[in-house]
């Protein structure tokens, strides 16, 4: 299969083994909080030959080329076109190896690890983000690499990746300038290295050049390498999952399915295998197979159970009606049984019998039905203990007719009016109204009302034991006692708007005054005690019998309410010819 990714490894004179620290499998993902377990490398890229090298390798610390990353980091910032999160997913914890911002240098980490029986899976998760130039050679640009070795330095088979910026790289996607992949996981089989100590290194790297920036985001976890049950016995149908390791592109098991996990039908001693085919980008060659046989299982368990009078628990062919503690084996097929211990508890049946009274409009709930009219309801419902409860309930409700009335619903600011109350059925009732600054008798089912303002009466009736309550409103609209003076008169004998003078409605009393100035102060119309609203009481705009000129006079009014109140205002009114 033709390969559209660059593989260019060189190997540093004087490396060896041991400058990679030992690590524990249950830390290798970093899910410590912490890089302990991996040397932390960095240095220069150079070329040499037309191959990438790497030069003036020194053990580092944590910092720019190595940062642990936590979830609470959020995304790569520079990768926009889809979320790449800092850690890898299912992880706390993950590492970014290589600099953000620039070239010429490289992170590294190396650890060291024993191959158990228990760890012969190494399966790594990865993002890479890589800065190209296409002026750049493909050994000048930046890259990223993975290797296992064993202790005289072998690659371990299958373990090797390594891409850099070029042209076209399987499984990456393009950004402007920017070539990246988003998280993949892989995993390597470790079988025939058990009893062996072998070496992890990664690598990220900028361009040769300096100003192109390549780093990338790792993971790793040590599993075993085989087909799991996702439960040791089978289901109620007699049939079991069986799942292989993540982290591969294809699957094909013997049963001919081709999805990660199969479904099959349990029996002992039945044979499945998986044929694992590694992602085609990382190294598809390395396709390897992994077997599985339906086990016996027999176990143990302890039960703790609950139900309801009249219902039972089943345990395996016997149903148990009581309370108390009962020991079965309980076999499943001839795959799985195990010696289970049952406690259980039956809860008696419950019943319950209430009466209740109600308001008109209100209701009662018993469960979930709501209950809004009288009579006599059975109703079965379900406790928070899982067992039915059978209520009865006797409902009475109570009815409140309310009619709220009044001799106006509209009245002149300084007139009063009378608010009353029709109550059915007839009875020893409360009343309530609002407002009651505005009333006579706030408490009394009729009342007189002076509001000074529009106001929304609401009268609140109950019976005298406050069981019930009816309300009712109405709404009462004070026109305020104002009065009017025009901002312009023409006194040119048209008949109309001839008169300067003040328009006023039934609550002002008189005019006590109206004097009008000329622009030097000086009076040129002055008029006591008369009526508003008459065109016969104003100014026509002559002085000393003598037409004034068109110009902005200035005013002011005094006026009497017919509350005794007085009342002031001063303006300016235009005479036009």
């Amino acid at each position: 299969m033709k390969k559209t990714l660059l593989v260019v490894w060189f190997i540093v004179l004087g490396w060896t083994v041991a400058c990679g620290q030992q690590a524990d499998c249950s830390s290798i993902g970093f899910e410590n909080g912490s890089l302990s377990g991996w040397t932390l490398l960095n240095g220069n890229t150079a070329v040499v030959s037309q191959q990438t090298v790497y030069q003036n390798e020194v053990v580092g610390t944590a910092g720019s080329l190595h940062i642990l990353t936590r979830t609470s980091d959020g995304n790569d910032p520079k990768v926009t076109a889809e979320a790449i999160p800092m850690v890898a997913p299912g992880s706390t914890y993950s590492i970014r190896i290589g600099d953000v911002s620039g070239g010429s240098t490289f992170g590294r980490i190396r650890t060291t690890f024993n191959v158990t029986a228990d760890n012969t899976l190494f399966q790594y998760k990865f993002a890479v983000v890589l800065q190209t130039f296409a002026q750049h050679q493909p050994y000048q640009q930046p890259g990223f690499s993975i290797r296992i070795t064993d202790k005289s330095g072998s690659i371990v088979a299958c373990s090797y990746y390594e891409v850099t910026g070029i042209s076209s790289i399987s499984g990456f996607k393009d950004q402007g300038d920017i070539r990246y992949r988003n998280w993949t996981t892989s995993a390597i089989d470790l079988q025939n290295y058990v009893g062996q100590t072998l070496t992890v290194e990664v690598t990220a790297h900028g361009c040769t050049e300096r100003r192109h920036f390549g780093y990338a985001y790792f993971d790793a976890q040590c599993l075993r390498s085989e087909i799991k049950a996702q439960a040791s016995c089978p289901d109620a149908d007699g049939y079991l999952t069986l799942v292989a390791p993540d982290g591969y592109e294809g699957y094909t098991w013997s049963t001919g399915a081709t999805t990660s996990s199969i479904r099959v039908k349990a029996a002992l001693g039945d044979k499945y295998s998986a044929r694992l085919q590694p992602f085609s980008s990382l190294n598809a060659s390395c396709a390897f197979q992994l077997n599985y046989t339906v086990p016996f299982h027999h176990g143990t368990a302890t039960q703790t159970a609950t139900v309801c009078e009249g219902t039972g628990f089943v345990l395996g062919d016997t149903t148990y009606r009581t309370s108390g503690t009962f020991v079965r084996n309980v076999s499943k097929s001839n795959v799985c049984d195990s010696i289970v211990t049952l406690n259980l508890t039956v809860l008696p049946a419950v019943t319950h019998t209430q009466s209740v009274t109600l308001c008109e409009g209100d209701g009662f709930t018993v469960g979930d039905t709501t209950y809004r009219t009288a009579g006599t309801f059975i109703k079965v419902i379900r406790l928070p203990s899982g067992c039915d409860s059978t209520v009865t309930t006797t409902v009475a409700v109570n009815r409140i007719d309310l009619k709220v009335t009044a001799t106006s619903s509209v009245i002149t600011q300084g007139d009063s009016l009378r608010l009353g109350a029709l109550v059915q059925p007839g009875g020893n009732y409360t009343y309530q109204w609002n407002a009651p600054a505005s009333l006579t008798c706030p408490t009394c089912a009729e009342t007189g009302a002076r509001p000074t303002v529009s106001t929304q009466y609401v009268l609140t009736v109950g019976y005298a034991n406050q069981q019930c309550q009816k309300k009712d409103t109405i709404w009462v609209a004070v026109n305020g006692c104002n009065f009017y003076a025009p901002d312009a008169f023409s006194p040119n004998g048209d008949q109309t708007n001839d008169v300067f003078y003040i328009y006023a409605n039934d609550c002002v009393k008189q005019i006590v005054e109206l004097v009008v100035y000329n622009r030097w102060g000086q009076v040129v119309y002055r008029k006591t005690n008369f009526p508003a609203s008459d065109p016969n009481q104003g100014w026509n705009g002559m002085y000393l019998g003598e037409a004034q000129q068109p110009d902005i006079y200035t005013y002011k009014i005094q006026i009497e309410f017919s509350t005794g109140e007085m009342g002031h205002r001063s303006g300016a009114v235009a005479l036009l010819r």
